[in-house]
């Protein structure tokens, strides 16, 4: 659809822990991040469900996919080691039974699937702001590997005016972005990346701010296991350059 292709708003990822913000500058993109988990009281050696927060912010001195490196091409989200994040949680939808769909149709197709929600918005070559509201829906596995499904419903227009409430009901939007995370496994201080990759494809516009909470019975759980009562997270982002940048944070928590 046309108005897809020229007005679709660039989103990117979701889950995980602490307030803060550090800001990584190359050439003229900058990216940050906060985050938090909640609660920040969490058992030693059992997981507890949560809500997971996160904040993901670009800033452009010269926006649009066409200038190298403004805008992201790909987030890659490390989840702590004693982050963990629960596929059987909820049901499972296909990226089939969301593309190009309202809020309001994809809540009747996937609303069992759903695990969080958010706002989104983006700059329309810094001519406008982009405002758009955030789905996150438990996806089929890809490889054997979990995947989030990534739905924004956003208003391209100037100006840009969408409600992002009772989403079963509402059918605001004129246009509809759809993005694939993966959940991968790795080592060390993290248990998994949430890899959102082929950004740029989806959508014209770049990201300016996108902000996601994550919190659907277990789906998503923590536990206060490290000896420093610290979680870690770090984001990595891949400009449509091929230059990257890399912020890593964590949040203190306590157990009981």
């Amino acid at each position: 659809m046309r108005i897809r292709a020229r007005y679709a708003v660039l989103i990117g990822v979701v889950a995980v822990a602490a307030l803060g913000v550090v800001a990584i500058a190359f050439a003229a993109t900058t990216s940050n991040f906060s985050f938090k988990a909640s609660p920040s009281t969490a058992p030693k050696n059992t997981y507890q469900a949560g809500s997971l927060y996160t904040d993901l912010e670009t800033h452009y001195d010269n926006p649009g996919n066409n200038v190298p490196g403004g805008a992201v091409e790909r987030t890659q989200i490390y989840l702590d080691k004693y982050f963990k994040v629960n596929p059987n949680a909820a049901a499972k939808c296909s990226s089939s039974q969301l593309s190009g769909k309202t809020m309001k149709q994809a809540m009747a197709a996937c609303g069992n699937a759903l695990v969080g929600k958010g706002a989104a918005k983006a700059t329309a070559n810094g001519l406008f702001t982009v405002n758009g509201c955030v789905l996150l829906f438990n996806g089929k596995p890809q490889n054997n590997n979990p995947t989030l499904l990534v739905f924004t419903r956003v208003q391209a227009a100037n100006p840009s005016t969408i409600s992002c409430t009772n989403p079963a009901n509402n059918s605001q939007g004129n246009a509809t972005v759809l993005l694939t995370g993966v959940y991968r496994p790795t080592t060390g201080q993290y248990s998994k990346i949430l890899d959102v990759n082929h950004i740029t494809q989806a959508a014209s516009f770049p990201l300016t701010s996108y902000k996601t909470t994550v919190k659907k019975g277990n789906y998503a759980s923590a536990r206060c296991a490290a000896a420093d009562h610290l979680w870690h997270m770090k984001v990595v982002w891949t400009y449509n350059n091929g230059k990257s940048a890399s912020v890593s944070k964590t949040q203190k928590c306590t157990v009981g």
